[in-house]
Parts: structure tokens; sequence; C-alpha cells
């Protein structure tokens, strides 16, 4: 490990004098590699902190651009952000907070199928998400890969989190297991209180950093209910299953099915049907060729940026399509409509061969 500049001696000397993190522990920040799932109500803030913390690498993995209805709790953006690659946005908002920190923005979709490529070579996963299947992908590319996941949720004025090591403590699946997301409220149904997400992911940073500075994190073999309603901390003893699917050593049944989901109808926006389609492959898309598709078939784009275009497409659908091939659509009457716009555009305007696609 090098030595800290006088720079970071400064910028961090209320780290490294506390004794839980110390020099040491601020050079084992800095050489860390974390890997943040989902950059919503959760994963604003942990990136905020521990960009500033000095963490030398993170990666923001999202397939969403900014909306309206996250300004009330998604810090890292404003109103001149809306319709840009949450990635991008946040990206840029890290950078000026602390240029040492490498910041590797990937706005992509999490799944079954790409997990493990996506979170390869980290040192810890933080979970930003608010979709079981999506946690379980990554729950399952942990275990297989060896990585710490720091497992939170918030909903309305509640959370929960644990912190995962695969090996010594229980998997996600060990103690949720066979959860469907179509059984759970979202925040766009139910609500969330900003101040949850605050203590969640809080919580969540303190025991990544505690790991990474080589401490015992507080959360392992436990499971944290978090009660804003009462203002209380529940703290409930969790083992690991042997008969466990993902990491018992005596698997009793087959794990639950995953797949990826080539058309999503997600949360409506703005009271309209909205639905998000994913591409089997990362389609690394040239974003001037999109623009100009767009253009010449009469599309009114309102954002261009690195990762992504936002447009109108017609009187009544709005777009929104990233670099990596994820199209975010509202407006429409129901699939067939999604996937015969990504057809017209993807397949037919950039001549992308549908084997990728689908």
């Amino acid at each position: 490990m090098l030595s800290l500049s006088d720079d970071e001696l400064e910028r961090y000397s209320r780290q490294i004098v506390f004794s839980d993190i110390g020099y040491t522990g601020q050079l084992k920040l800095r050489n860390a590699k974390v890997c943040i799932i989902g950059m919503g109500g959760l994963g604003c803030p942990i990136a905020t902190q521990l960009t500033a913390m000095g963490i030398g690498y993170l990666r923001l993995v999202d397939r969403d651009v900014v909306e309206k209805s996250n300004l009330h709790r998604q810090y890292l953006y404003d109103v001149k952000s809306l319709g840009y690659p949450k990635v991008e946005v946040a990206a840029q908002k890290l950078k000026d907070l602390n240029p040492d920190v490498k910041i590797d923005p990937v706005p992509m979709s999490l799944n079954v199928d790409n997990a493990v490529e996506i979170i390869k070579g980290v040192d810890i996963v933080m979970d930003g998400l608010d979709s079981m299947e999506t946690r379980y992908a990554i729950n399952r590319a942990c275990v297989k890969l060896k990585i710490p996941y720091i497992f939170g949720a918030a909903i309305m004025n509640y959370g929960n989190l644990s912190t995962i090591i695969p090996g010594e403590t229980p998997c996600l699946e060990c103690f949720f297991p066979d959860i469907k997301d179509n059984m759970l409220p979202t925040c766009g149904t139910a609500g969330v209180h900003p101040s949850v997400l605050g203590i969640v992911s809080s919580l969540q940073i303190s025991e990544a950093t505690r790991i990474i500075v080589g401490g015992k994190p507080h959360l392992t073999n436990k499971l944290l209910f978090v009660d804003l309603e009462r203002i209380a901390l529940q703290e409930l003893d969790i083992t690991r299953m042997e008969n466990c699917p993902i990491c018992g050593v005596k698997p009793s049944k087959s794990p639950q099915q995953l797949k990826r989901r080539f058309v999503e109808e997600i949360c409506g926006r703005s009271g309209k049907r909205a639905f998000v389609i994913i591409p089997k492959e990362n389609l690394e898309l040239n974003i001037k060729d999109l623009y100009r598709f767009l253009r010449k078939r009469g599309a009114k784009i309102s954002v261009m940026a690195d990762l992504g275009l936002t447009f109108l497409y017609d009187q009544n659908v709005s777009a929104s399509i990233l670099k990596s091939g994820v199209m975010i659509a509202k407006g429409l009457s129901g699939e067939k409509d999604a996937i015969k716009i990504y057809s017209e555009v993807i397949k037919d305007g950039l001549n992308i061969p549908w084997s990728r696609i689908q």
C-alpha cells in the first residue's frame, strides 16, 4: 500500500484520528472496490458517503433515468437531471465531490444472466434495490464469487438489513426464501419516508466500512428491523440453513427459478402504464447513431447524454434508451406496443440482430 498524500491527510483527517479507522484503515478504504446495485433511495446516500470517505473504486449499476418522483429522497439528482441516466448524473456529482475516487457507471439491468459478470472484481456489494428477484440474483452471484453482500431494504416507515458473508453467515435465501415481487408493496404504491432510507443506508455503510478496514461487522448472523413509527431497532438472530438451495451443504430442493424477463411492467409514471425492455446482452449502443435515427424519424429528443437518450416517440409515448440497450417507455397500452417501438428503433433503426436482443 502506498502512503497517503498531504491532501488526503487533510481531507480524511477526521477519519484518520478516529480509532476505528485510523491511518491504516484509510489506506484500506482507498484500495477498496465497492459495487452499488440500484441508485435510488438507498443507493444515493450509500454512494455519497462512500465517495466522501475516500473509497478507491465505486461501481454504480442502475437501469433507470431520473424522474420527478425521485427527487424527494434521491439527493444526487435535481430538476436539471430529469430524463438523464441515473448512473451518469450520479457519477458526475460524485466526481465533483471527490475526484480521487474512480467512479464506474454501468447503465444496465442486473439479472440472473449477468449478475456474476457485473459484480466480479469488487470487494463488497451494496444493496440499493426494490426487487427481491434481483436481490436473489445478487445473492447467488455473491455466494458463487464469495463476495460480502450488505442487504438493505426500506418501505414506508420500516427497513431491514443484514450483512451476508458467504461461507460464514446465512445467505439471503436462508432467511427470506421464495418471496415473489408481486407479494410486496412498492414505493410507488405504499410510499417511503426519506428518513428511514437515511437510517438503513447509514447502517449499511457502517457494516461495509467495518469489513473493509478489518473490523467485525455487527450484523453477521443477524437481521435488523428499523421501525421509524416507534423509533425502534430490533435485532433477530438468524442461522445458516443446511438445506438452503443456495448456500446449504445439504440442499433440500432446487433453487427458486429466476429468469430475465424481456419485458416488465413497472410502476406507472405520471399515471401512465410504463414498461422496461431488457435485451439479452449489453448492446453497447452508439448514442450518436441512436440520436440521428430518432431525429430522422421525427422523435422529439429532450435529453442526449453520454449513456442514454430521453425522447417523445409520438404524442402519447415518451421513452428513454440507455447505452446498454435497456428501454423504459410510458404511455403504452401494453407489452406489444413496447416491443413494437423497441423493434422499430433498435432492430430496424440501428440494425441490431434480434438474436442479440431476445
